[in-house]
């Protein structure tokens, strides 16, 4: 009786600690990651180097025969056709680390891979754009990546079209100019005129008001007639254009009362350059951002008029979801600068299309702009609850993961800790599930080395077949807290916890009772409680 007795004891005390570590060490099963996979034929479009595509894993790997512990992956050159907002960078891989360019040359040429932080928030405008994937161990995979882009739309080409003066014409004064513009930004053009004939320049560069359609001005002639050609010139934000009409003038010449031809005056014409106040925005792509996220953008303005502006200053509207970075700037004729803003979508906001109104105003003039922000619906909230050095050579990671989207969703999540200079320092991947409209706790450890101390940063990478973001958390490594044990207890493992006290409390319990009934190491079956 008392060897069974002792082993049932030392049984209960061995599952009592087996739940401790598996609690503590956040030892359990993982989710599966479902790839959406890509196909090889499309990875071959690009350059291998030291990896190649695994048929069995649906991915590219490291090359193992080739004997390499480093890799890397060259997507062709992705075209857009036309000037375009390169936005998104997602899929499935594990382990691999990117670098992207956008170039506006065919081949890349003119532009170097760069690293970036962010993949859900490139911001890059260009008609071409690359990435390249490194591998540096044998785990590392990559099954497939996704690059989403905004076109920007194209403005119709700047054209201007002369209907008058045309044939012959008998008066030299008020001479009809009549044109039409067409294309260009249609807002602010400036215009001017020469003359020509035979002899050479007759007026030249004559400044005149002019309007995106259709235009009437007149002109006087201080000769007598002959032919001539008027030479129109338009320009605006997106360029210069110019169009060529011939005429003639036919008028009778005067004679004095004595028979003898009189010389007729020459009259001279100033040329006035005429003061045009004015300033050009630059065009805004439009923005994809989900609830709570911030995005910091730009402005550009430039002074197309002839004289300078002062104290120009960006507003945005009363949405309150603007934020202003830069003070009054001056601008002389020609100048351009950039106000610096950021959109900042609160986190109750609907998903839909916005339009946010901007504008700049001088003290001599002012022009406004349009930005369309598409406010996506967040599928995923993913909140780091606690962080605690709890070893010398560990970091433990509290975090809740809540699905939003109504569906159940596989997560690939990547965990790194980087020190003041934005070097990785440690890192650790981990698989997980969360059931639709679930809400759980999770935990995992990251191994540091022991050396490592002071402020970092902890990012998490998550993407699932679904939905793709990140979060980033300053952290402290200065202090080892042992009661990080139960830091950011959550609803699952307050749940082990109450067990494992239960378990304990009737381990305590037995024990007592079997010791005063005496049935306990050495005690006679048939003694009585005292």
């Amino acid at each position: 009786m008392r060897r069974e007795v002792g082993i049932s004891i030392f049984a209960v005390l061995i599952v009592a600690a087996a739940i401790l570590t598996v609690y503590y060490l956040n030892v359990g099963p993982t989710g599966f990651a479902v790839f959406q996979q890509d196909t090889q034929t499309a990875f071959n479009e690009g350059a291998y180097s030291g990896v190649l595509y695994d048929s069995n894993l649906s991915a590219i790997v490291l090359d193992s025969g080739a004997n390499t512990t480093s890799g890397t992956y060259a997507s062709k050159v992705l075209d857009a056709g036309s000037s375009a907002t390169w936005n998104n960078l997602t899929g499935q891989w594990n382990g691999v680390t990117f670098e992207i360019r956008n170039c506006a040359t065919a081949n890349c040429s003119d532009a170097n891979f760069i690293a970036v932080g962010d993949l859900n928030n490139l911001n890059l405008t260009g008609q071409y754009f690359q990435y390249k994937a490194s591998f540096d161990s044998a785990n590392d995979t990559l099954a497939s990546v996704t690059v989403d882009y905004t076109v920007a739309q194209q403005p119709t080409p700047l054209s201007v079209s002369i209907s008058q003066p045309a044939g012959e014409k008998s008066s030299l004064s008020a001479i009809p100019l009549t044109f039409t513009i067409t294309g260009g930004t249609g807002t602010n053009p400036t215009c001017s005129y020469d003359i020509n004939y035979a002899g050479g320049v007759l007026v030249s560069n004559t400044g005149i008001n002019c309007a995106s359609g259709s235009n009437t001005q007149t002109f006087d002639l201080s000769d007598k007639g002959g032919d001539n050609t008027v030479t129109l010139y338009v320009s605006d934000t997106s360029g210069n254009a110019s169009a060529s009409s011939g005429f003639s003038v036919s008028v009778s010449e005067e004679e004095t009362t004595t028979g003898e031809e009189t010389e007729e005056p020459v009259l001279e014409i100033p040329v006035e350059t005429p003061s045009v106040t004015q300033i050009s925005l630059g065009e805004l792509s439009a923005q994809g951002m989900i609830q709570g996220d911030s995005r910091t953008l730009s402005l550009s303005v430039q002074n197309t008029g002839t004289v300078p502006v002062s104290s120009c200053i960006l507003r945005g509207d009363d949405s309150g979801w603007v934020t202003i970075a830069d003070g009054t700037k001056n601008l002389v004729a020609g100048e351009s600068s950039a106000f610096a803003f950021s959109v900042n979508i609160p986190k109750e906001t609907q998903a839909g299309v916005y339009t946010l109104g901007l504008s700049v105003t001088c003290a001599e003039t002012s022009a406004s702009k349009s930005l369309t922000v598409n406010v996506l619906q967040k599928k995923l909230d993913f909140n780091i609850t606690d962080v605690q050095r709890t070893r010398q050579t560990r970091v433990s990671v509290d975090y809740t993961i809540t699905e939003l989207a109504g569906e159940d969703q596989d997560l690939e999540i990547y965990f790194s800790i980087k020190d003041a200079s934005g070097l990785e320092v440690a890192n650790a991947p981990q698989n997980r599930s969360i059931n639709a409209n679930a809400t759980d706790d999770f935990r995992t450890n990251i191994a540091i080395n022991e050396s490592i101390n002071g402020t970092m940063t902890l990012s998490a990478v998550f993407n699932s077949q679904i939905y793709s973001s990140s979060v980033l958390e300053p952290i402290d490594l200065s202090t080892v807290t042992g009661a990080a044990i139960f830091g950011g207890v959550g609803a699952g493992s307050l749940v082990i916890l109450v067990v494992v006290v239960l378990i304990l409390g009737a381990v305590f319990f037995v024990a007592r009772r079997m010791r005063k009934s005496g049935r306990l190491f050495g005690g006679s079956s048939s003694n009585k409680e005292d």
